[in-house]
Order: C-alpha cells, then sequence, then structure tokens
C-alpha cells in the first residue's frame, strides 16, 4: 500500500483510537491525543513517515467550554496522511506480450480479479501458528522430471531468504460465473501453502528460472497483476488449471508491467469473449524483473495443476538454494 491517506471522522478529543502499528502521543492546546496504529497480519514497516495535519476551528475553546455551547461535543476531522516506503510511479522496464489461449469454461468469463485461481488476495492465507510445525525447507522427495519454477531464482544473487512466515491458502467454494464464489477454510494439508519472506524493501524480484518454456524466448505469463500482486503462470494457457502458477502478494508491482496487463485485460476486449479463439497477455523470459520489494514482507505461494503445494519443498522449489545451511529433514 501507498500513499494512503484516511481521514478519521467523530473523534473525541480526549482519546483517538485508529485501527491501524505505531504509537504516537501529540499535544495540541494541552489536549493530549493518543494515537495507536494496529495492522493485523503486518509483522512490520520499514521507513514509515507519519505527518499529521490538524486543522480545527475554536481549537482554543476548551473541552468544557465546546460541551457548554449548546451540547456541542469536543469532535473534529482528522486528517492523516500515512507514507509508507513509497513503491515506484515510474519505471524504465519495458515488456512483451504474447499469444495465450482461453482454457476455462466459464461462461460469461469469469474476471481475473475475481478468480480465486489467478488473484492469490482474493482467495486469502492465514498464518499457521502451530507450534510443532517444521519452521524449515524440508523434503517431499520430487516427482516431476523437469526442473520447476526455482524460488531461489526470484532474488538476485540467488538466495533463500530468511523465512518469516508460514501460512495456510484457503479453500475456495465457487460460484456460477462470473460470481466469484466465496472463501473457505484453510488448506490443511499441506501443512504450509504460502511462506513469507524478510527481504530489504526495494529489492528487485526476477521470474524464476525453470525447466519449462512456453516459446519465444519467454518462460511465464501474467495471469493476473494489480498494484501489490502477480501471478505468473507457465503455460500459455489461461487458466490455474494446468501447470505451475506461482503468486507473489504483498509486492510493488512494476508500473510499466501494471500499465500493459491493465491494458490488455480489457473488460470490453477478446480475453472476455467467450468462445474466445486467444489474445495476448504479458510474457516474461527468466530473470526479467516484474517489481520490486515493499514495505511488507513478500508472500510467495505456488500451485500445480490448481492443487496448492507445500511452498517448503526443499527438493522442488528450492534445488538451487545457495547458502543454506539447512538438512532439509523429511517432511512430518
Amino acid at each position: 500500500m501507498t500513499g494512503l491517506i484516511k481521514k478519521v471522522k467523530e473523534i473525541t478529543l480526549e482519546r483517538i483510537t485508529i485501527p491501524l502499528v505505531v504509537n504516537l502521543d501529540i499535544r495540541i492546546i494541552g489536549v493530549k491525543i493518543g494515537l495507536i496504529k494496529r495492522l493485523d497480519g503486518m509483522k512490520k514497516i520499514v521507513g514509515i513517515l507519519f505527518s499529521v495535519g490538524v486543522v480545527l476551528v475554536g481549537l482554543f475553546a476548551t473541552s468544557a467550554n465546546l460541551r457548554a455551547q449548546g451540547g456541542v461535543s469536543p469532535r473534529a476531522y482528522l486528517p492523516i496522511a500515512l507514507s509508507p516506503d513509497a513503491c515506484p510511479t515510474t519505471s524504465t522496464n519495458s515488456y512483451a506480450n504474447g499469444f495465450v489461449s482461453q482454457f476455462d469454461m466459464d461462461n460469461p468469463v469469469r474476471p481475473a480479479y475475481n478468480h480465486a485461481d489467478k488473484n492469490i488476495e482474493l482467495r486469502g492465507y492465514t498464518l499457521n501458528t502451530d507450534s510443532g510445525l517444521q519452521r524449515e525447507l524440508v523434503d517431499y522427495g520430487s516427482d516431476d522430471p523437469t526442473q520447476p519454477p526455482q524460488f531461489a531464482t526470484l532474488f538476485e544473487p540467488n538466495r533463500v531468504p530468511t523465512i518469516s512466515g508460514f501460512y495456510q491458502v484457503h479453500q475456495w467454494n465457487w460460484a456460477s460465473s462470473p460470481q466469484p464464489g466465496e472463501r473457505a477454510e484453510p488448506i490443511t494439508q499441506p501443512k504450509v501453502t504460502a511462506l513469507g519472506f524478510d527481504l530489504e524493501s526495494g529489492t528487485t524480484l526476477h521470474a524464476p528460472t525453470s525447466g519449462y518454456d512456453i516459446g519465444g524466448g519467454m518462460e511465464v505469463v501474467v495471469l493476473f497483476a494489480d498494484e501489490d500482486t502477480v501471478t505468473l503462470h507457465y503455460t500459455r494457457e489461461d487458466t490455474g488449471a494446468l501447470g505451475y502458477t506461482l503468486h507473489i502478494d504483498q509486492i510493488c508491482t512494476d508500473p510499466n508491467l501494471l500499465a500493459l496487463y491493465n491494458s490488455l485485460d480489457n473488460p470490453n476486449g477478446s480475453r472476455y469473449d467467450y468462445p474466445s479463439g486467444g489474445y495476448n497477455l504479458p510474457t516474461l523470459p527468466a530473470g526479467q524483473v516484474f517489481g520490486t520489494v515493499g514495505s511488507q514482507d513478500m508472500v510467495l505461494a505456488v500451485a500445480d495443476t490448481g492443487t496448492y503445494q507445500d511452498a517448503r519443498s526443499c527438493f522442488e522449489w528450492w534445488q538451487i538454494r545457495p547458502g543454506y545451511s539447512g538438512s532439509c529433514p523429511p517432511q512430518q
């Protein structure tokens, strides 16, 4: 989230409680205002600049005087500007687009932002708080003769970052298209279906390498993008039901990539015709930058033919793991 501005209404001057992670005490003409900021699920905020502007008419009147004047309660409108580490608004990166075939049989076509196999923010995920959980990479073996996407190659140099969160992606109850359906309980098997990573803000994110090739020198198709989420797919079918789908959430999507995606994801375009002879979406070669880490811990999940996988699997997603000192014990 960038450029976040909230207008707080109906606030008593004795104490303001805002559901937003830092305590601020501000004294204005002897009136103490306690700002309590809480962000559920956010592990950290790096370099947040708070600027609080207060414009009050008759501020010099005391709380008692205000009450005395016709029962007016001491309330005010308080504009609060929150400026976390801002995501870039410009970019020098350029992006290609290429042919994608329609696969899903939704008629009418379900919008990508409302599709739980394409937009992980819609589906959601929950922190796994099990005290007995193996909080490290684990051994599932590998049953894919072709190398699957390698998560360490998201980063340059390649590495296994500090894992900050172990999550369970939610199951989904589908509705008739174009309605999205609704979120269900977290997936419990496997025990971890998304990982959070503690990375420096501004770290570049790259399309991960694999043993797959979608042709034309390209590695992936962008099935979905918004300001803080990108979904990469390792086939040229517009679906999460085939091949590998990689979800990267809580990031800063490259603004040029987002602009291209939005132009191709036109609600009146051929992507939303049914049946459709095909259309174009953004395509990326292995290693191309698609965004950067923002102020929150990046979250990563992977699905294989629509089924979410354990992102800790050492000999699938982490075959490349420079500098990792763990032993990759068998999963329990």
